[in-house]
C-alpha cells in the first residue's frame, strides 16, 4: 500500500494582513518547509527570515492538516 500525500494549511498573521498557502505532503515537516518557500516566494523574503519570523511569533501561524485521504482496499 502506498502512502498517501495530505493537504495541509498554513496561515500566517502578518502585520500586513493574513497569507494562506496549501501544500500536499507526507509529513507536517515536509508541509511546512512548502508552505514557507510559497510564502517566502510571494513576499520576496528568504525562507530563512520566515523560519526567524516563525520562532520569534509561535502564536502569528499555524500549519494544520487541512484534509486526510485514506486509501480503500
Amino acid at each position: 500500500m502506498m502512502k498517501l500525500k495530505q493537504l495541509w494549511m498554513g496561515i500566517f498573521n502578518f502585520t500586513a494582513g493574513l497569507k494562506r498557502a496549501y501544500a500536499y505532503a507526507y509529513t507536517e515537516k515536509q508541509a511546512t518547509l512548502i508552505i514557507v518557500k510559497r510564502i517566502a516566494k510571494q513576499q520576496s523574503v528568504y525562507p530563512s527570515f520566515l523560519f526567524d519570523w516563525m520562532s520569534k511569533h509561535p502564536s502569528l501561524y499555524k500549519i494544520k492538516l487541512e484534509v486526510e485521504y485514506t486509501e480503500d482496499e
